[in-house]
């Protein structure tokens, strides 16, 4: 142990609060933070170049973190006492764990972040396919999970691609206000050493920094922001899960799931159970479940940093790791998923019925209860089919053949974007980052 000199690692009250498992996830980031550190150290004259070149190569080989310290920011900064001598004393000036957690987190929740983003990307252009594939199989749509009116199965994959298109949108948002720098903000108000914020920032690949000392040290807003937005994102991908178990199931038996999706029973062999979507489906209640956990122990913490923002770190990796594989597996899902023939329900007719009447003369409501009384009866019988029906449908969104065809198109113009947004945002980054490589390099090399 590096900063407390009571305790060990047997002690039952430091094992209690260390974070050293929960921290392997972050590894890689805390020590391309430290190096940026070092860097900013080497810039600003507080340590030559020569301990720079030092200290870079032991971080480089900081690859083993001993489980009997705090956390991993005390192991690496031990490491580099050990190794380098009076060039790991200096490393601590202007320097916290919080900033330096604060920035790793940020880095790492980036990276999820866009991961996720590029794997959303993915599953929309398969449900653009498939719109397209669908966009004349009749499908009946439902509310109240009662049958409603004639569609396409085509017109209901654009529903659900629309509905992700938006929770993208509002993820990458999301990522700009994650995207900024809090290293150099030291424990919670800097330091006298004149550090370079937005220099650290920028070998970091961040857009920009958190200027406000206190808010960049113990803040986990932003972080939040992104995975509320995710766990939106899963919300909406339940309510399709639902769907798929429900319509698949043969009390409907309007949709087939692929064969890799279903499972028989272990007594009943003529069963087809929507098990990975059942499994998706009690997934998505963890991620809201660890959404809650988060927001419970953040409310109510004092500002600046406390003990409790580490017992938050996992949770976030949690939503972000059952969320991008959720992705996948209805991204799967869906690629393969069939459209059974549908039974013509006639009563779904009756609105169009109805507005038939109104086009003959009648008031809208006068023909909505003569059509609901024929219903009651059982005397309707609809003057048109389901095609015809399909045809009628004159207003942008609906399930026409020339509105789904320009729904399609709309929504692969905006997928492009998206596409273009994310490549553009993430080669920013690497260009950004790249300029840490480069004086790392040039440091390590000048020393060899």
């Amino acid at each position: 142990m590096l900063y407390r000199k009571w305790g060990s690692k047997e002690d039952k009250v430091v094992k209690y609060t260390s974070s050293i498992k929960d921290d392997l996830r972050i590894v890689e980031q805390v020590k391309k933070v430290m190096k940026a550190h070092v860097i900013e150290l080497f810039l600003s004259g507080k340590v030559t170049k020569e301990e720079a070149n030092k200290l870079l190569y032991e971080i480089n080989s900081f690859t083993q973190v001993d489980p009997s310290y705090e956390d991993v920011h005390e192991a690496l900064e031990d490491h580099l006492i050990k190794t380098t001598g009076g060039a790991g004393s200096s490393i601590g000036l202007g320097r916290s764990r919080n900033d330096h957690v604060a920035a790793a987190l940020r880095l790492e929740m980036r990276d999820e972040t866009m991961e996720l983003l590029e794997s959303i990307l993915a599953f929309r252009r398969t449900l653009l396919n498939k719109a397209e594939e669908f966009k004349s199989t009749l499908f009946t749509v439902y509310t109240h999970f009662q049958p409603a009116q004639p569609s396409t199965f085509g017109h209901y994959l654009l529903y659900v691609e629309e509905e992700v298109s938006s929770r993208w949108q509002m993820i990458f948002h999301a990522l700009d206000l994650v995207n900024r720098s809090p290293l150099g903000s030291g424990a919670i108000v800097g330091s006298s050493a004149n550090l370079d914020r937005r220099r650290e920032a920028s070998m970091l690949g961040f857009k920009d920094i958190v200027v406000n000392t206190i808010s960049a040290t113990s803040s986990r807003a932003d972080l939040i922001s992104v995975v509320m937005e995710v766990t939106n994102l899963m919300l909406a991908i339940s309510r399709v899960v639902e769907d798929m178990i429900l319509l698949s199931s043969k009390f409907v038996n309007v949709l087939e799931l692929p064969e890799t999706h279903v499972s028989t029973s272990s007594l009943m062999p003529q069963k087809r159970n929507a098990v990975t979507m059942e499994v998706l489906r009690a997934r998505i209640s963890k991620v809201v479940g660890d959404l809650v956990s988060i927001m419970s122990m953040y409310k109510s913490i004092p500002s600046g940093y406390n003990l409790d923002l580490q017992e938050i770190n996992p949770l976030f990796w949690n939503v972000l790791d059952e969320s991008k594989a959720g992705i996948e597996v209805i991204h799967d899902m869906i690629k393969e998923v069939k459209v059974k023939q549908v039974k013509p329900d006639n009563e779904t007719l009756a609105t169009d019925e109805a507005e038939l009447k109104v086009e003959k003369g009648m008031k809208f409501r006068d023909a909505y209860f003569y059509v609901a009384k024929l219903v009651r009866e059982g005397k309707f019988s609809p003057s048109i089919t389901y095609e015809q029906s399909l045809l009628r449908k004159v207003v942008e969104g609906s399930p026409s053949p020339e509105r789904m065809s320009q729904g399609i198109s709309l929504a692969k113009k905006r997928l492009e974007e998206h596409v273009n947004m994310l490549i553009e945002y993430k080669n920013k980054v690497l260009e950004e980052e790249g300029k840490l490589r480069l004086i790392e390099n040039d440091i390590l090399q000048e020393g060899n």
